[in-house]
């Protein structure tokens, strides 16, 4: 089935909005080419769980399951993905949450900015759980708890990883580089890693 193209002049907005928000950088691609694997939502629970598994709607094992979200991507024409360049040291460290939080603000915003230009299918996704990140210290989550409208409706976006999306193939597609996490220094200078989240777009 045909499906209508992105207007160019949104997508260059949108990247722009993206940079004035923080974003190191932004990257197009057509939306069924983000790759998605089990193994990647089975990492949120095995062989250690992660701190926030079944606290937000985002996460598993109450996030939409990596099956359903392939098929999901087929409503969708483009993925603008967008990313934080950052030292490992901060990426492993307590900036991480400040990192990941500026990364589902600019999702937020993004999806925001699409849906008021007419994207009617806009969704953005983002790196970390919102529960750490805006609900930390509450003792529930007000939509799976107390079925309660979310606390964070206009930051807190669903995790990538909740889905599968294998950031390292989406790296590798727009030639950011992207590794494990390891080193501190590189000849005397830190160490740079990357946090990333994007925003499905279509009509």
């Amino acid at each position: 089935m045909h499906r209508p193209q992105v207007d160019t002049a949104l997508l260059d907005g949108l990247r722009a909005q993206a940079r004035f928000l923080g974003a190191s950088a932004t990257g197009l691609l057509p939306a069924t080419r983000v790759r998605v694997e089990e193994r990647f939502a089975r990492m949120c629970a095995v062989p250690t769980p992660c701190p926030s598994y079944g606290l937000a709607p985002g996460c598993p094992p109450h996030a939409m399951s990596p099956e359903a979200f392939k098929l999901y991507l087929q409503d969708f024409q483009t993925a603008l993905v967008f990313k934080i360049d950052a030292p490992v040291e901060d990426l492993l460290g307590p900036k991480r949450l400040d990192l990941a939080r500026a990364i589902h603000r600019i999702a937020a915003t993004l999806e925001h900015s699409a849906l008021s230009r007419g994207m009617a299918k806009a969704q953005g996704m983002a790196a970390g759980s919102c529960k750490e990140l805006f609900c930390a210290q509450e003792q529930a989550c007000a939509v799976l708890a107390h079925k309660r409208p979310c606390r964070s409706p206009d930051l807190a976006r669903p995790s990538l990883s909740a889905v599968g999306v294998d950031f390292s193939a989406l790296a590798a597609l727009l030639n950011w580089p992207f590794g494990k996490l390891a080193a501190t220094t590189v000849g005397g200078e830190p160490a740079m890693g990357l946090m990333a989240g994007l925003v499905l777009l279509g009509r």
